[in-house]
Parts: structure tokens; sequence; C-alpha cells
């Protein structure tokens, strides 16, 4: 079973990757402070009591635990001592085992990585990244991935499997999913301003008062927006 788990910050951002996921259930927590991990009343807690040997706990980011090595080694050691597993959508899939060896060896080795050297470097990725898939792009393979992913997108594909088949960051298709989105409400809204026209002119065959024209095509505009957007959501 697939547990899906939100905390802190960009908890919005957080709920699009675990809704793309097949989760059972999501717990969030708004606290920030790590201590709320231990709370008996915290979400997190309701989350491990609800799980069995075997299953699942899947986050969005590592950092929705803790910032801190030995906070996420301690945090591996409770999750191996209830024999879960653990998924990090914006992450390689890795075992508890393998998280392990990578943060102790972090853990041993933080004072000699430079943090704005880091930094600089993941933001050179980030903007290479958004740079290389994109309609606009002048690589005829990325542009054309673009596509094909615009495409599931459409066919409400799973995020992470559409990142698993086109052997891309689960990141990247999230930042696709959300340009389609914004294109998607921009046809809307365009659609709507050309039947709310086409509305005025049908309405003028039966009226000559303004009101009722301007009454009309603002309620057929809102029946077509909720009934769009409604599904849109689904």
């Amino acid at each position: 079973m697939n547990l899906g788990y939100a905390r802190g910050n960009k908890l919005n951002q957080q709920f699009g990757f675990l809704e793309a996921y097949e989760l059972e259930e999501i717990f969030s927590d708004v606290d920030h402070n790590y201590e709320i991990l231990q709370d008996p009343e915290s979400d997190y807690q309701r989350l491990l009591n609800y799980t069995e040997p075997g299953d699942c706990l899947v986050i969005a980011f590592l950092e929705v635990i803790s910032r801190d090595y030995q906070q996420l080694l301690e945090f591996l050691n409770e999750l191996e001592d209830l024999e879960l597993d653990l998924v990090v959508l914006t992450s390689p899939e890795l075992t508890l085992n393998d998280w392990r060896e990578v943060l102790s060896w972090v853990n041993r080795n933080d004072q000699l990585l430079h943090p704005r050297l880091i930094k600089l470097k993941l933001k050179q990725e980030k903007n290479q990244n958004k740079e290389t898939y994109s309609i606009f792009s002048r690589d005829s393979e990325a542009k054309k991935l673009y596509r094909d992913v615009m495409w599931q997108l459409v066919g409400k594909s799973k995020l992470r499997t559409i990142a698993k088949q086109k052997g891309v960051p689960v990141e990247t298709i999230y930042r696709i999913q959300q340009e389609f989105k914004r294109v998607k409400l921009a046809v809307i809204l365009a659609v709507c301003f050309f039947l709310a026209i086409a509305t005025i002119k049908i309405t003028e065959n039966f009226s000559d008062n303004i009101l009722i024209q301007i009454v009309v095509c603002v309620v057929s505009t809102l029946v077509i927006l909720y009934n769009t957007l409604a599904d849109s959501e689904q």
C-alpha cells in the first residue's frame, strides 16, 4: 500500500506530485518544525500507525522530512524498523540502504561541499533542462518529446509513469504539466469569449433588451466555464 505524506512549505506543489502517484491516502502536517514528526497527534504519526510491514511511504522531496542529514538517517532507521519502503518522487529510485549510504557519505563530507557552488550548479541544470524540453526547443528530439508528453497529459497519464517512459526527471514532467494547464485555460477562455459573442448575436434575434442579452451571455458563459473546469479536475 502506498501512502503519501506532505509537510511544511510548498504544500500545493507537494500535493501535485503526490496526487499524480497512485496512493491509497495522503497525510499532511502544516507545521514546519521537525518535532511535529514526533507529536502523537500529528498526521505523520497517524500515517505510521496506519501502515503495515511492506507498505511504502511516498514523499515529494526529501526535505519534507528534514534538511538535517542526521535526522534523515534517524528517519530511515525508523522506516526500517517498521519494515516500510520509501519513494521520493523528485529523486532517483533508491532503497533504504542506498539512501543511508548517500546520506551517511554527505553527512561525513558536508564540510567539503561548497553550498554556493552546489546552488549554482543546480540552477544551471534547471535552466538547461527548461530550455531543452520546450515547444520552442531547437532540438527536434526534445521538441518531439515535449509534444509526446503533452499528448500523454491530455490522456491523463500519471506524471511518474510518463517520466519513466521518457527517461526524464519528474520535475520536468511537472513543469510541462503546469504549462499544459495554462495553455488549456487560455484556450477555454478564448472559446468562452467567442461563444459569448455568438450568444449575444443569437439573443438579438429574440429580444432587443440589452439587459436580457447580457444576462443570457453571462449565464451561458458561466455554465460553459463550470462544466469545462469541473471536467478538467476529474
